[in-house]
């Protein structure tokens, strides 16, 4: 099979029970359930992808629950295969079944309804020894992606990025035709169509977002885990550091990871969306610090750990803390504000921070303001 090319598409090769009479059941108790919860629900994404590498097939899995004796039934080109290994993790599952080499397709049958997939191969090699980010995007601006990529790569040298766009309104060639000029060597778009999942209520409970933390799996499995380092944040989060690249520094520590906080940052005052990462000078007056994020060496010493929002998913290290040679900024603007949060809002605007200024400009160059200013 030839090479893919350094900038493609890529799909994955899911089954779903929808027509099966068969669906995931709820356990997030009904008083915790946000508006909205059951249409944002996956209840038939029976495995989002089957990766082949070496002699087994992955299946990623949303969590099973009460869908798990299914796969002891699953075929390959329509002989029963043995029950599988499941490894189960907060939010998604991953079964590992022994598939004959030849085979190509898996299927699985309930009475009369019939569902089969072919098997994705191993795309690891098009990311090997290479310095790369993951991010799940869905309708993101995507000058907002190329500036991202910009800026990384000239703070950290960033070479590769992985994108798995959730159904975003435009098709997924269009982050590929941003990215290209970028500099970057190569870079893959996923085509991820399955729900998100429905977020937490007021309460604080009520999540059951399947899709992320399975995706990042997807991610380590089929695609990164033979990248140099892979770098975890967001498109609105702007990685910074005293001590060289992001990467550099993963590859170095003896755990293979590096983790640090994050800021708000927010544009001047009296201007309008849409926003640009080079306008976010300003502080946010009042914040704890964001959540941690990762750099990781896949092939390090937590390469069987997997792959979680703001950590490995794996026990660390008693003592083990963020840098503080290193951190990101969030960017307030950079957002479509789909969980409502009202980040879009201008209020609690802090001092212009002139170190932030100084790498934006160097990273991205001077901007004019984005949109009329407020009245």
């Amino acid at each position: 099979m030839p090479a893919p090319p350094d900038f493609h598409v890529a799909r994955m090769e899911s089954l779903s029970l929808a027509g099966s009479g068969r669906a995931r059941a709820i356990r997030v108790p009904e008083e915790h359930r946000a508006p909205g919860f059951a249409a944002a629900y996956d209840f038939d994404t029976l495995w989002y992808d089957a990766v082949r590498i070496g002699g087994v097939v992955h299946l990623v899995c949303p969590r099973l629950y009460d869908l798990r004796p299914l796969l002891d039934t699953v075929e390959a080109d329509g002989r029963r295969l043995r029950a599988p290994r499941v490894r189960r993790s907060r939010r998604h599952e991953i079964a590992t079944l022994a598939a004959p080499k030849g085979a190509d397709r898996l299927s699985l049958a309930l009475g009369e309804w019939r569902a089969e997939c072919a098997i994705s191969d191993d795309s690891a090699g098009h990311f090997a020894g290479l310095n790369a980010s993951l991010h799940i995007s869905r309708d993101n601006r995507p000058e907002w992606l190329a500036d991202w990529a910009r800026f990384h790569i000239a703070e950290h040298g960033l070479e590769a990025m992985l994108v798995m766009d959730n159904a975003s309104d435009y098709p997924p060639e269009a982050i590929l035709e941003v990215l290209a000029p970028t500099g970057l060597k190569r870079a893959v778009v996923l085509a991820v169509p399955q729900p998100y999942g429905p977020t937490r209520g007021k309460s604080g409970k009520g999540g059951a977002k399947f899709l992320q933390p399975a995706m990042l799996n997807l991610a380590r499995l089929r695609f990164l885990r033979r990248a140099r380092a892979v770098l975890n944040v967001d498109i609105d989060e702007l990685v910074w550091s005293h001590r060289g690249s992001i990467f550099d520094a993963a590859v170095k520590s003896p755990l293979g990871l590096v983790s640090f906080a994050g800021a708000w940052r927010q544009p001047p005052p009296r201007t309008a969306p849409p926003f640009i990462h080079a306008q976010h000078v300003h502080t946010r007056t009042g914040e704890w610090p964001c959540p941690t994020k990762y750099c990781i060496r896949p092939d390090g010493p937590l390469r069987w750990a997997g792959w979680d929002v703001h950590r490995p998913d794996t026990a660390l290290p008693v003592g083990l803390r963020p840098r503080r040679d290193m951190g990101y900024w969030h960017c307030r603007g950079i957002t479509t504000d789909w969980k409502g949060y009202g980040r879009l809002e201008p209020g609690d605007i802090g001092p212009r921070d002139a170190s932030t200024a100084a790498i934006l400009e160097r990273a991205l160059g001077t901007c004019a303001l984005a949109g009329p200013p407020h009245k």
